[in-house]
């Protein structure tokens, strides 16, 4: 299953780097291309102011004396801080900036002080060049002066505008991507922020147990989703409907049931009277099948109130609850001879209706009394364990094999073969009772014997 958070965040989080990305690629292309036209126009400028020193000084000496004047004394600038290339001695950048003048025929007449410049190629041609020189690229513009027939290029190594563009660059974006770690926060937080009561109306369905059917509310519910929260409250209402219904009509279908049945079985009774043996022979199945139908009916009657009344719990001594239980079904189960056993505490409580509970251990005793066969063993033990109070049930029945065992808490489910009369309401009954008491609910194989089954109950203790 897709997240919408997960789906938003990333797609934010993808759109801000691509954003800043190509923001970082257009600042630095356009950096560049004004770093460019900036140092281009310093080339021009040094050139021309250099034309009118030469112009000025040419009035008053020869080329050759100038250039004597202009010659310079060799040094290194070996010392200067990190981060700061100027000094008093002059700067860093001097070796990456040099000039060249020619005359008419290609003869040098005038550089600068380094090497660099005399190996600055003659070309008479006016304008931008580039030219590699130490492996190093220079950006070079040469200017003629017709008046004195004279060639001027001045030089400058690209590493200096590199930098400098660098340096724009890095100013430029470093306070963005400082803050592309707070933008994904903000992003991250506003995303929650707006998904919040998405999240909160689902959790209001996920904590619901199957009897609340009560509409959500729809105070503060974002336009977005109040579609989505009144059909569910529709549904919902559709469904309380539809279950009370049901309720009703199990209820109202038991009750008119139980006088005929009463009735029929009087008449079969009756019929026992007469010395045909087959009559009397009809008579008792007749006896048996109503009992069979009333016992349904009554597991009918107790499953309509479970599900319907609402219970009010008390404090519940359970082993007196199973004891009491034992005695009654075993007096009902006189005919039949069992070794039964009880292994329990003098008095374990738990929390839960009393009413409830006695229908839940008669019938974890009942099954496992009705489906054990003559000679046959039923063990019940009563513990408590890590705060709750476990209630085991073993016999040494037939058993459910595992892969039948959901299926056997289903209503009316009754196992292939079997010859025993029930109406397959048991377990279900036994399965509702644990889980409105909040327990859990297992059933698992025997070790009194290779067949049988062990049915074991948690409910949660109440101390005292």
């Amino acid at each position: 299953m897709k997240s919408i958070s997960r789906f938003l965040l990333v797609s934010l989080l993808l759109a801000l780097f691509t954003l800043t990305s190509a923001a970082a690629y257009f600042s630095y292309r356009d950096a560049t291309h004004e770093v460019e036209e900036l140092f281009d126009a310093e080339l021009a400028q040094m050139a021309r102011v250099l034309q009118s020193l030469l112009q000025d000084q040419l009035k008053r000496s020869r080329m050759s004396h100038l250039a004597e004047a202009l010659e310079y004394e060799p040094f290194e600038l070996d010392h200067y801080e990190e981060g700061n290339e100027a000094t008093t001695f002059g700067h860093r950048y001097e070796k990456k900036l040099a000039f060249m003048v020619w005359n008419g025929d290609g003869e040098e007449l005038l550089s600068s002080f380094h090497v660099i410049a005399r190996q600055f190629s003659f070309d008479s041609r006016q304008g931008y060049g580039e030219e590699v020189i130490d492996n190093h690229h220079w950006r070079s513009f040469a200017l003629h002066d017709p008046q004195h027939d004279l060639w001027i290029k001045v030089g400058q190594r690209d590493d200096v505008r590199d930098e400098l563009t660098g340096e724009i660059v890095l100013h430029t974006l470093l306070p963005l991507l400082l803050t592309i770690p707070l933008l994904a926060a903000m992003i991250w937080l506003i995303v929650n922020r707006g998904l919040s009561p998405l999240r909160r109306v689902a959790r209001q369905i996920i904590e619901r147990n199957p009897e609340q059917l009560q509409p959500l509310p729809q105070t503060g519910v974002p336009e977005e989703i109040g579609g989505v929260v009144s059909s569910v409250n529709t549904l919902m209402a559709s469904l309380d409907n539809a279950l009370t219904r049901e309720r009703r009509f199990t209820a109202d279908a038991a009750h008119e049931l139980r006088t005929p049945l009463a009735g029929i079985r009087i008449h079969a009774q009756n019929l026992r009277q007469e010395h045909n043996p087959a009559t009397v022979a009809t008579a008792d199945q007749i006896v048996c099948g109503v009992d069979r139908m009333t016992r349904v009916v009554e597991q009918l009657l107790t499953l309509s109130r479970l599900e319907h009344d609402k219970i009010e719990t008390s404090r519940v001594n359970l082993s007196d609850l199973v004891r009491t239980t034992l005695a009654d079904q075993a007096s009902h189960m006189a005919d039949k001879t069992l070794d039964l056993s009880l292994e329990t505490a003098d008095s374990l409580y738990v929390w839960g209706h009393e009413a409830s509970l006695s229908i839940l251990c008669r019938n974890l005793i009942d099954n496992a009394m009705r489906y054990t066969p003559d000679g046959g063993q039923v063990m019940i033990g009563l513990d408590q364990s890590d705060g709750e109070v476990v209630l085991r049930v073993c016999d040494t029945g037939p058993g459910i094999v595992p892969e039948q065992r959901d299926a056997a808490l289903q209503r009316f489910y009754r196992l292939a073969g079997q010859s025993i009369s029930g109406s397959g309401l048991g377990l279900s009954i036994v399965r509702e009772v644990t889980e409105q008491h909040r327990g859990s609910l297992l059933l698992s194989d025997t070790s009194l014997g290779p067949n049988g089954l062990c049915v074991t109950v948690r409910l949660p203790t109440a101390a005292g």
